[in-house]
Order: structure tokens, then sequence, then C-alpha cells
């Protein structure tokens, strides 16, 4: 399971770096998305890359909830593109919708690991 979410991050942050790209240059609001949403999709994957490594259950679950947060701030910043058109919606819907799956299976993870967290 890990290791799907890992690759389902990685490919997010990917996707996402591209979007970044192509952003309207000349809005202020568009480059403070940029931004963001950079450095919370490159997190995402980050994150994800070190539940690969083994550690003790306490450590694992902190850094479950990191990547859950870096994963909600992704969809966060990829919302905004959506709300403000910067892309079409048949190419940020799909997109926002994997990040959506992406944040419910960390969730998932953190609650099989410890329910009342």
């Amino acid at each position: 399971m890990i290791d799907d979410i890992y690759k389902r991050s990685k490919l997010l942050s990917k996707t996402c770096l591209k979007i970044a790209l192509v952003l309207p240059q000349d809005a202020a609001l568009s480059n403070l998305i940029r931004g963001h949403l950079i450095d919370r999709s490159t997190t995402l994957a980050i994150k994800a890359k070190g539940l690969m490594v083994t550690q003790n259950p306490d450590f694992f679950l902190k850094k479950l909830a990191d990547a859950k947060e870096a994963s909600d701030g992704t969809h966060y910043w990829l919302e905004m593109i959506a709300e403000e058109n910067y892309l079409d919606s048949s190419i940020i819907n799909p997109i926002l919708t994997e990040s959506a799956v992406i944040s419910n299976l960390f969730a998932q993870a953190i609650m099989k690991i410890k329910p009342d967290y």
C-alpha cells in the first residue's frame, strides 16, 4: 500500500510541477499559487518517499500525518487553480480527484495504525 501511495504521490507531484509551468505569468495570484503548489506537491512526494523506510510506529504515524498535511495543501492549491479558471476543468478535475484520493489513502493508513488519531 505504501509503495502505491508513494508512486501516486510522485506522479501527482510531477503533474503539479507541470501545471505550475503553464500558469499565467502576469497574474499576482497565479504567481502565489505557483510557489505554494510547487512547495506542497514536492513536499508531498518527499514525505511519501520517507514512508518507504522502516521506522517505529510512532515515527511512522507522524510521517503519515505530515504527508497527509502536504497532500491536503496540494489539493487546496489545485482547488484555487480550478476556481480561478487557470486551467480547463477537463484538465484540472481529474487531477483534483486524484489528489483527494491520495489524501484519503493517507487518512486510511493513519486510521489503520491508530483509529483514535
